[in-house]
């Protein structure tokens, strides 16, 4: 596993955009990303899972996944994504973890 990226922005009101990539640094039996779209809760200090997807590749180096999404507004939002790269005979594939800062969707 060589890279692993996560971004979030506001393309319009009361939408983002998540988006998450996985880069291995040659080509490999898998490829996977999982997206988590979260949601900060002020009450509880946490952030919670409000969306999530999973994109897989196999025998490939790279693999990437957006999506335009309609959020409640007067929250801060972010993405999480983990990040998975490996060959099937060297088992656990290499993981990553990746996120972005929170943004205000007013």
């Amino acid at each position: 596993l060589m890279d692993g990226d996560s971004i979030i922005s506001n393309p319009a009101t009361g939408k983002i955009y998540a988006y998450g990539a996985t880069t291995a640094n040659h080509t490999v039996d898998y490829v996977g990303l999982v997206v988590y779209v979260e949601r900060f809760n002020p009450q509880t200090g946490q952030w919670h899972q409000v969306n999530a997807w999973t994109v897989e590749k196999y025998n490939d180096y790279y693999l990437s996944s957006g999506k335009t999404l309609v959020v409640e507004r007067g929250y801060y939002y972010r993405v999480r994504c983990n990040h998975y790269a490996g060959n099937n005979s060297e088992l656990p594939y290499d993981m990553n973890i990746s996120f972005t800062d929170g943004i205000w969707i007013g």
